[in-house]
C-alpha cells in the first residue's frame, strides 16, 4: 500500500482520539486500533517506514502510537520461538 496513504490514515486515526483521551492513553489507543483494524502487511509497512524515517510525516500522537507498536514488536519474542524451545 502507498506509504503516504498510511501516513494519512494514522494521522487521521489520531486526530480522532486525541479528542477522546489524554496524549499517553490516545497513543494507547491509536496503537490498538491500527492493530485491530489494520491488515498486518500494512501495520508492517508503517512499523518498517517508522523505523527507517523516524515517522516523518505523522503527527505527534500518531509517531507516539507507531512507537508503541515498534516497542512491543521488538519486545515480544518471534512466532514460533517458544515452541521451538521444547523440541529436544
Amino acid at each position: 500500500m502507498n506509504i503516504d496513504l498510511l501516513i494519512k490514515m494514522t494521522n487521521e486515526i489520531g486526530e480522532f482520539f486525541a479528542g477522546t483521551a489524554e496524549a499517553p492513553e490516545a497513543a494507547r489507543a491509536v496503537a490498538n486500533h491500527l492493530k485491530r483494524y489494520w491488515e498486518p502487511r500494512m501495520r508492517a509497512q508503517m512499523i518498517s517506514y517508522f523505523e527507517q524515517r523516524n515517522g516523518a510525516g505523522l503527527t505527534e500522537l500518531a509517531r507516539s502510537a507507531v512507537a508503541l507498536m515498534v516497542a512491543e514488536s521488538k519486545a515480544r519474542p518471534p512466532a514460533g520461538a517458544a515452541s521451538q524451545g521444547a523440541k529436544t
